[in-house]
């Protein structure tokens, strides 16, 4: 997932970091509100044609024969300012959160 991240916003200016074991954050230092929502609909765009395949590909290789899979990817978006706290951007973000994919992965048997 990281991977598929960097892909679209690392070449902007965009970093990315892994903030919990199922939580990766980007900031657009570079972008303004109306950019990054341009910006985050063409990822979303993207992901559901290519990258909801890639992970599920990646992790049948992950999953043992007695665990089925299965998560929801989700993207929010806020702007944030030079002296806000990164956790209440964080915040804001999250309380805007829309699925954007979900992957299910079976038992195999």
């Amino acid at each position: 997932m990281g991977v598929f991240i960097d892909k679209h916003f690392a070449a902007i200016g965009g970093f990315s970091t892994r903030r919990h074991t199922n939580e990766f954050v980007t900031f657009l230092p570079y972008s303004d509100l109306t950019e990054a929502e341009s910006m985050l609909k063409d990822f979303i765009d993207d992901f559901q044609e290519h990258g909801i395949r890639g992970i599920w590909a990646g992790s049948l290789k992950h999953v043992s024969s007695e665990v089925s899979v299965e998560f929801a990817i989700l993207a929010g978006i806020a702007q944030g300012h030079p002296i806000a706290e990164i956790d209440s951007v964080i915040s804001s973000a999250k309380q805007q959160q829309i699925k954007i994919g979900r992957v299910r992965c079976e038992v195999r048997r």
